[in-house]
């Protein structure tokens, strides 16, 4: 049944990164599927890109475009920075476990069941987001729709988010001068 094959997807994604995983993961769910499963395929290949990955281009789709920095925050931790009416607890980006490929289909295909929506202008009309067509989910389970960006601004964004977000320790002065591009009030809570 395609409804278990996000279950299993999602157990997947909640061992990678706990904080993007569902709260909606059913208590049945099965053990994550192997490897070779289409449905751990991410929903835009790298392939897909047709110019090499532009971080700072990344870094505009994240503010703006696809709003990531709504729930995100503007240095990815999910709390500082972001909109208090944002839809939902986001993924703390700079402690992800996220593969390239895995970051793509999360932005690609959102997290089904949770705030994290999807990007993909095609996501859930055909199979390409966890083996899923919006008609495999129920009320209240639909995968939430998202600014809709190309394959070239995803990979963008995760190129930002790869390059400037992932891995960083506390956040510093310098660090929240050079997102801001100038001196602001909210750089002087830092180091």
């Amino acid at each position: 049944m395609m409804f278990n094959r996000f279950f299993r997807t999602a157990a997947a994604v909640a061992l990678l990164a706990p904080g993007l995983a569902s709260a909606a993961i059913a208590d049945n769910a099965t053990p994550a599927a192997s490897a070779g499963d289409p449905t751990q395929s991410p929903a835009i290949e790298l392939a897909a890109a047709t110019q090499p990955p532009n971080v700072a281009r990344g870094k505009i789709v994240f503010q703006t475009t696809a709003n990531c920095v709504n729930c995100h925050g503007w240095p990815g931790d999910g709390i500082t920075g972001k909109n208090p009416r944002s839809p939902g607890i986001a993924a703390n980006l700079r402690e992800t476990q996220l593969d390239t490929n895995s970051m793509i289909q999360v932005v690609s295909c959102g997290i089904p069941g949770s705030a994290m929506p999807y990007h993909d202008a095609l996501a859930y009309k055909d199979k390409r987001c966890y083996g899923t067509t919006m008609a495999d989910y129920t009320t209240g389970m639909p995968p939430q729709r998202g600014n809709v960006i190309g394959a070239q601004d995803i990979i963008n964004v995760v190129a930002y988010v790869q390059q400037k977000i992932k891995g960083r320790g506390p956040i510093t002065k310098a660090e929240c001068l050079e997102y801001f591009g100038k001196p602001v009030a909210a750089c002087n809570d830092y180091q």
